[in-house]
């Protein structure tokens, strides 16, 4: 699961559901709400058992980056705000989405733990 080509099933479900006129027609607490709810759990199978190559979490993340801004992937659009400001918890004044690479972490050392 070193390759990034074993991880296309899982970009090609993020393209697939995220696409262009979704990111239209929902406001931005949709926006938000479809990205933590179900772009958090898509890859939770495949990211509790193996560690992503940062290619695939650079590219799971511009996608939900360009989702959220309503863009699409070859199209630049000005952000408001940006992307680490949206990673950020509560507390600290964001959204709190949460990072793909922070999400492959926590699931790898829950099986470190169960397992000791």
């Amino acid at each position: 699961m070193a390759r990034c080509s074993n991880w296309d099933p899982v970009i090609q479900k993020f393209t697939t559901i995220l696409s262009h006129w979704k990111a239209l027609l929902l406001s931005v607490g949709g926006q938000l709400t479809l990205i933590k709810s179900i772009m958090g759990s898509l890859p939770l199978y495949f990211m509790s058992l193996y560690k992503a190559p940062v290619f695939v979490c650079n590219k799971l993340e511009c996608l939900r980056n360009l989702f959220f801004i309503g863009s699409n992937l070859g199209e630049k659009k000005m952000t408001w705000v940006s992307w680490k400001k949206c990673l950020v918890s509560k507390k600290s004044g964001g959204p709190r989405i949460g990072s793909i690479f922070g999400l492959n972490v926590g699931l790898l050392f829950k099986w470190i733990w169960r397992f000791l």
